[in-house]
């Protein structure tokens, strides 16, 4: 018998969890529900401790240490090796804290979708309000389900095992792992569903939801699924409406002095949560660096390439590179909005999709992005798909670098990964390209036991 500790929560709705298994939440000792989902008030209140208990630090980190985009830093002490070297297991491994943090947000979304059912609105204007919080927290519920199922599951195949989809704040039995199939279906329901709920339409503040951050989560969801025309059209809706940086306005993306396509983000103030220290520290402490083909693969006129990657010494006086898309302040270090959503991502997306059926497209489109990133950039066309595709996947390495794609892309092309500095090699059959049910979920949950990864 599990003894299970559920999310006691107060006005502030700061939530916190003690659990085995984090997907069987069966309440002994918590503030009752009535209490806190009194009114349209205490309903936005739940919200707010739900978008803060979100983060993009361990997502970013693990997928970065995954892939080909890091080295060890000189100061690394250890952290991250079981990734770095791809030898984790069920017991070990950054992996645990994906899962319990990832399954601790969607319960509180959980929370505030049920709690609101049994609140009246006293006007049009709270309507709208508890419709909002009530499309947020299904974006947010969407949004982290998507995440776990790109680290935990084989998302290729439909009718493997997925993770366990909970709509349930309480859950009364043990669950077990939904297919990949049920898995897409239920995301893709809660993200259409909290569409028209939303108030705002673009972002006019991406710390918040929004219609277009829905439908630009959805186009990524759907280019996973290889639904190239729907990955298409909702990409193509949201870059309609909010168009890529231009060249003169990229670098205020990164120093958070502008949001200018940003479709949704976790804002981070001071004393809050630092995400580029994954990389160095205060003290210069370097923990891991940018690889040297991530550099390389720039072209020398590339803006990114000086807003990315920097020059400086780590704690022994040592000569380094440092990752400087989240490098923060001389009184901040590391201290950035996280970006989670981006309207690159989106041209990026219509561009990949269009590479399988109209490479003039293709090309067309993959060009705008390059010519807003590199000085003098001159149109190519690509002449088959491969070579395309091969392009999209390099445009897409230097865009969305440190922000939690590389890894999957390498698994969503079918390509090995290859470490030079430690010269391994991540095959496309290892199955260390699935990460492991953590052992405690897996001895907390009789169901879920009985359903590991294969090779775990």
């Amino acid at each position: 018998m599990k003894k299970i500790i559920n999310y006691i929560a107060a006005v502030g709705m700061i939530m916190s969890a003690v659990s085995c298994s984090f997907t069987d939440l069966e309440p002994t000792d918590k503030v009752g529900d009535k209490e806190i989902f009194s009114s349209v008030t205490t309903l936005e209140q739940a919200l707010t401790g739900t978008y803060s208990k979100m983060s993009m630090k361990t997502t970013i980190s693990v997928s970065a240490v995954l892939s080909d985009d890091v080295y060890k830093g000189g100061q690394n002490g250890g952290a991250g090796d079981d990734s770095y070297q791809w030898t984790y297991s069920a017991s070990t491994g950054d992996h645990n804290t994906l899962w319990s943090s990832y399954y601790s947000v969607i319960s509180m979304a959980n929370r505030v979708i049920n709690g609101s059912v049994g609140i009246t609105p006293a006007d049009d204007s709270e309507a709208k309000t508890k419709n909002n919080c009530i499309g947020s927290a299904l974006f947010i519920r969407a949004y982290t389900y998507f995440d776990l199922l790109r680290f935990f599951s084989d998302y290729e195949k439909n009718d493997s095992y997925g993770i366990p989809y909970s709509k349930e704040t309480v859950v009364l039995e043990t669950l077990g792992r939904n297919s990949v199939a049920e898995c897409f279906a239920a995301i893709k329901k809660d993200l259409e569903t909290a569409i028209p709920l939303l108030v705002q339409v673009t972002p006019d503040d991406p710390a918040y939801a929004s219609q277009a951050a829905a439908k630009a989560l959805l186009a990524r969801v759907y280019l996973y699924e290889r639904n190239y025309d729907k990955a298409y059209e909702y990409a193509s809706a949201v870059l309609a409406q909010n168009p890529i940086a231009a060249m003169n306005e990229y670098g205020a993306l990164w120093t958070d002095e502008s949001n200018k396509e940003v479709l949704f983000e976790l804002k981070k103030l001071s004393g809050e949560e630092t995400i580029g220290t994954i990389f160095f520290s205060a003290d210069n402490s370097s923990s891991f660096e940018p690889s040297t083909e991530l550099i390389n693969s720039f072209d020398e006129d590339d803006i990114r390439l000086q807003i990315f990657i920097g020059d400086g010494v780590d704690r022994d006086g040592v000569a380094v590179k440092r990752v400087n898309k989240y490098k923060g302040t001389a009184e901040n270090v590391g201290l950035a909005d996280q970006k989670m959503l981006r309207s690159s991502e989106m041209l990026l997306i219509m561009a990949e999709a269009k590479a399988h059926t109209d490479l003039a497209e293709g090309n067309k489109l993959l060009n705008q992005l390059r010519a807003a990133r590199i000085e003098g950039w001159e149109s190519k066309d690509y002449t088959t798909e491969e070579v395309l595709l091969n392009e999209i996947l390099l445009e897409r390495r230097r865009e969305l670098c440190y922000e939690g794609h590389r890894f999957f892309d390498m698994r969503r092309f079918n390509l090995p990964i290859y470490k030079p500095m430690i010269d391994k090699t991540l095959d496309i059959n290892d199955h260390h390209r699935i990460q492991p049910i953590p052992l405690s979920e897996m001895q907390g949950n009789p169901v879920i036991a009985k359903q590991q990864n294969s090779g775990y």
